[in-house]
């Protein structure tokens, strides 16, 4: 059932976003999956995104934290975890790479297995941390732990893949350090930084996966924008004549980039193709080889079968109160205290959208 019900999802996700693809929409240009954290989201948007891949998908697993003893899938892909409840999958979680902090394999108290090993996430997302806590029903199945660490290693190792980054170790003896698969299809020399009022003479690289800039007089002042990181390119008449400018997404920092070169026509019409291109087919940078594992004839479930009726709602209005289960604590400087009347005491105000209530029934 999970990987129907994924692929089902991604089908109606690729239909919605089919239009905002072909006018070049932010929505579609947006790489979110790894960098955000989602509480029941409706099952559409757990569908894969372009580029996004199933590395493996394990039934069996309990939501420990939030909702213990509720059997559901999860859904490991090269950008973020999936989890969803068998019986209604409008129960989900969606948790991105970029938020994950710490990982942990201890042991844990499961209302259907009991005292078992379980595999804990600590994360952080818009100055809020989370725990997340996932549990396999399967005995003795370690792939759960496998497939997961396997995953993370590959991600962590392949950011510049995905990540616009100013002044990284790119550069070596004045030429770029290649990514794997990573083909370079122009080298200009001669192009000027104009970000900066001063302006920097350098050379700029254009290749399958990225644009990447450095300074000719001092190679750690560079820049790398991978092509699924840019919002936008134009030209546009500056102080020092016509400018090539890069706009990076809003999840990249809204940064924008300025060049000045003789050959802008060829550079812009070149980065515009391949931009194109990978909005259609990004290059993630993760490949995962994942060997299944076929279960028993007895363990294999029939699926269950969906009417296929579509109900089409808002935003799931329960998502903030979902989140108070997985919260741990907020990085505000400080907190507005209030008093309870429930404790008879003075407390620290609970974060917007989450009541006394429904912390106190998480404890």
């Amino acid at each position: 059932m999970a990987q129907s019900l994924i692929q089902d999802a991604t089908k109606k996700l690729n239909k919605e976003m089919e239009s905002k693809y072909k006018k070049l929409h932010e929505d579609a240009l947006t790489v979110w999956q790894n960098k955000e954290i989602k509480f029941d989201v409706q099952v559409m948007h757990l569908g894969l995104r372009k580029g996004e891949v199933m590395v493996d998908a394990i039934n069996g697993v309990e939501d420990t934290k939030g909702n213990n003893g509720e059997r559901g899938y999860l859904i490991i892909t090269n950008l973020r975890l999936i989890w969803f409840a068998e019986r209604t999958p409008k129960t989900n979680l969606s948790v991105g790479y970029d938020c994950i902090t710490n990982i942990e394999i201890k042991q844990t108290k499961s209302k259907l297995r009991g005292n078992v090993q379980a595999l804990y996430l600590r994360t952080r997302f818009r100055d809020t941390r989370y725990e997340f806590i996932y549990t396999s029903l399967i005995e003795n199945s370690p792939r759960l732990f496998t497939s997961f660490q396997s995953t993370l290693r590959s991600y962590d190792s392949t950011k510049l893949f995905r990540d616009f980054k100013i002044r990284g170790a790119i550069i070596q003896d004045k030429e770029l350090i290649l990514l794997p698969s990573e083909q370079v299809y122009h080298k200009y020399s001669g192009v000027w930084n104009i970000t900066t009022e001063q302006g920097n003479l350098g050379t700029m690289y254009i290749s399958n996966i990225r644009v990447v800039w450095f300074a000719n007089l001092a190679e750690s002042f560079n820049v790398s924008l991978p092509h699924i990181q840019i919002k936008g390119i134009k030209k546009k008449d500056s102080q020092v004549g016509q400018a090539l400018i890069l706009e990076a997404t809003k999840i990249s920092g809204n940064h924008i980039l300025g060049f000045r070169t003789e050959r802008i026509d060829e550079i812009f019409s070149e980065i515009n193709r391949i931009w194109r291109v990978a909005i259609e087919a990004p290059i993630l940078g993760i490949e995962i080889a994942h060997q299944e594992v076929q279960a028993p004839a007895e363990q294999v479930r029939q699926p269950r079968v969906l009417d296929d009726i579509e109900i089409v709602e808002p935003e799931y209005a329960g998502q903030q109160h979902a989140s108070a289960a997985y919260f741990v604590s907020s990085a505000s400087a400080s907190q507005e205290v209030i008093f309870s009347p429930e404790l008879g005491l003075a407390i620290e105000k609970p974060p917007n959208g989450i009541s006394f209530e429904q912390l106190w029934r998480i404890i």
